[in-house]
């Protein structure tokens, strides 16, 4: 349970939060776009790689962005493990590494993949015959594809673990918790070019650190508790026992009228009421 000063920590933390989320769903946007919008990459994988060589400046800025979001993205999550961790110390610690672990892996991954693209392509542009060949040679030998799969899997894990934490104390709605799951899943596998899921994710998390979510900060951030949401059948549960809450207070009104007008009735036990008979118009 988070005491007094984990709260007030937390408030004091999450100005400085608000800023990273925004940042760092502002890179991650940024990274996905400059390289594609500052250069006219050709189809053709010699010619690419020539491209790449002369004009390699879309591709620093897009990789700086990349390293620079990745690294924010770390820090939102860390500051989401404290708080989960203050509400249920029961989590287990080995999330942060993973965190860091692959938040930095992925960092250094980019700034490697480039340093390494660098060289091979200034190589392939000034020696051998710039075949296909070549080309491919010269790209497959920068950092090998299992090391970069290794950090991504970690960092996605991260991202998962950490949206489904903070989702079941009641940190998060039901829908960052889940949109926070689906953006781990897209950062392993990218089903689409631009990262619009994971930028919709870490802008809501900007505006929940802001407390200007729509339907308000969840409650487990002033109570310090962990605040869980109700299941679908606890809200079926709810349903129903509101829906006889009402019936029973209708069925009781109903009753107290029927008792009111059955009175007479009551007092003149032997008489049977009146009838008026109608007499026919000829």
């Amino acid at each position: 349970m988070a005491t007094v000063d984990t709260l007030q920590a937390e408030a004091g933390e999450r100005p400085r939060m608000t800023v990273v989320a925004a940042l760092a769903a502002v890179f991650t946007l940024a990274g996905a776009l400059v390289g594609r919008v500052g250069s006219n990459t050709p189809n053709n994988l010699p010619a690419a790689l020539l491209d790449y060589h002369r004009h390699p400046t879309a591709q620093y800025v897009s990789a700086g962005c990349s390293v620079l979001a990745a690294l924010l993205v770390a820090v939102v999550l860390d500051f989401l493990f404290r708080a989960v961790r203050a509400r249920n110390p029961e989590l287990p610690w080995q999330i942060r590494p993973l965190v860091w672990a692959g938040g930095v892996g992925v960092a250094a991954l980019v700034i490697a993949s480039q340093i390494a693209l660098r060289i091979n392509a200034g190589h392939f542009a000034t020696h051998g015959s710039q075949t296909y060949e070549e080309a491919r040679k010269a790209i497959a030998a920068g950092v090998p594809p299992v090391l970069g799969l290794l950090f991504q899997l970690v960092f996605a894990a991260a991202i998962v673990l950490v949206a489904l934490q903070a989702m079941r104390v009641g940190l998060l709605t039901r829908v960052l918790g889940y949109l926070g799951v689906v953006s781990g899943a897209l950062f392993l596998l990218p089903l689409v070019p631009i990262p619009i899921v994971q930028v919709y994710w870490l802008g809501a998390l900007a505006l929940l650190f802001a407390g200007r979510l729509p339907n308000g900060t969840p409650p487990a951030w002033q109570s310090g508790e962990a605040i869980p949401w109700p299941t679908a059948a606890e809200q079926r549960e709810a349903r129903v026992r509101a829906a006889e809450a009402r019936r029973g207070d209708g069925g009781d009104g109903d009753d107290s009228v029927e008792g009111s007008l059955a009175e007479p009735e009551d007092e003149l036990p032997g008489l049977a009421p009146a009838k008026r008979k109608r007499k026919k118009r000829r």
